[in-house]
């Protein structure tokens, strides 16, 4: 299994670039089809995601 580590700096920038104007503006449909053109971010099975492990949260 593949595991990525993410490293960001600490001036990084950490609101994006999502323009949330738009995206209030668009249909669940539009932007499951862009969820699907986004090379850089394939959508994931329902296998994949039945792998994933719940996190608890701390009580700090």
């Amino acid at each position: 299994m593949l595991e990525a580590h993410i490293k960001r700096n600490k001036d990084d920038s950490v609101d994006g670039k999502t323009d949330y104007e738009r995206l209030k503006k668009m249909t669940e449909g539009e932007i499951e089809e862009n969820a699907k053109d986004d090379p850089d971010a394939p959508l994931l099975t329902d296998e994949e995601l039945k792998k994933f492990k719940k996190v608890k949260k701390s009580k700090d």
